[in-house]
């Protein structure tokens, strides 16, 4: 009898025994499964942030009410002056929003660069925002990311919830004063750009104008000798100034002036021939023929003549003659 109640007692122990091994084994196989690593290579991405007892299908609610969508939120920490920050909505199917958020400072810290509608490679619809951030503070502080109204053609209302971020200033309020921490530095002097190949292309050009200008020179010194020597009312001249205008060689030489001029021998019937010749001494045709009805008194007239300034004529003349050299 009592081989039996222990027989009894001891199958009921074992059977206990086995369904607590049974729970044991199915707990750590949860364990196990809750624990799962994802595969090598692949970075877990964080969840839509979902408020509590809404779900992303409730964005196409009826009309007037007021949901709260499914978002992928940027990470909350670790933002500078400068940074972007996406904000992605999840949409429902029938919510057709009547314009998207404007592209606008939207508060003290952020601004909104971009606002689009994308989908992705599950053929679900995301507003995607992109924020920068364009105010630096002193100090660590948290920040919010504006709240979004997006209300539908249908009348339904979507709200995006605020999401704190934390910002750290770019430089610290306060460096340390030791060695070469110092608050402020010395500037960098300026860096020298290497300018040899300008400086012998600059000498290169230089030596061309300096030498192409001595040639000009040169040239015109030369010209100017040889028509001091050759032009006729330079020679002319040269000879007046040597003998003086009250002596009949001068005024022989200013005669020679004319006929090499003119390329023929000139008297006072003739003196059209210069003025066909040479144009340019029109404008002093009443001199050269008050010279040629002097110059016939002093040599076949036998009277007295007026005096006539030679020397004055054959400047003028010169300097006509000068003006249109060849």
């Amino acid at each position: 009898m009592r081989f039996l109640q222990w027989s009894d007692n001891s199958r009921r122990a074992t059977a206990s025994f086995a369904v607590v091994i049974e729970l044991m084994l199915l707990t750590s196989g949860q364990m196990r499964v809750c624990g799962a690593q994802p595969a090598s290579g692949v970075e877990p991405r964080a969840a839509p942030t979902v408020a509590r007892g809404v779900a992303p299908a409730q964005t196409g609610a009826a009309p007037g009410s007021d949901t709260t969508p499914a978002v992928d939120q940027p990470r909350p920490f670790g933002y500078v002056l400068g940074d972007t920050l996406t904000q992605r909505v999840l949409l429902d199917q029938s919510f057709q929003p009547e314009g998207l958020p404007p592209l606008e400072r939207a508060s003290l810290w952020f601004s909104r660069r971009t606002s689009t509608i994308q989908r992705s490679d599950d053929n679900r619809r995301w507003l995607v925002m992109q924020y920068q951030l364009v105010n630096a503070p002193q100090a660590l502080v948290t920040v919010n990311l504006p709240e979004v109204t997006l209300r539908s053609k249908t009348g339904g209302v979507l709200k995006v919830p605020v999401w704190p971020v934390s910002v750290t200033p770019l430089t610290p309020h306060a460096v340390f004063a030791k060695g070469g921490l110092q608050e402020l530095r010395a500037d960098h002097p300026a860096p020298m750009l290497p300018t040899s190949t300008l400086r012998r292309e600059l000498e290169a050009w230089l030596t061309a104008f300096a030498v192409i200008v001595a040639a000009w020179f040169t040239w015109w010194l030369i010209r100017s000798v040889r028509a001091a020597r050759n032009q006729p009312f330079a020679r002319a001249q040269r000879e007046i100034r040597q003998i003086g205008e009250d002596n009949a060689d001068a005024w022989l030489a200013l005669h020679r002036a004319f006929d090499r001029t003119a390329g023929r021998a000139l008297q006072t019937s003739t003196l059209p021939a210069l003025f066909k010749q040479a144009p340019h001494f029109e404008s002093q045709r009443g001199a050269i023929e008050e010279f040629y009805s002097q110059s016939n008194l002093r040599f076949f007239g036998g009277g007295a003549t007026e005096p006539l300034a030679l020397s004055g004529l054959a400047a003028t003349l010169r300097r006509i003659e000068k003006q249109h050299e060849r």
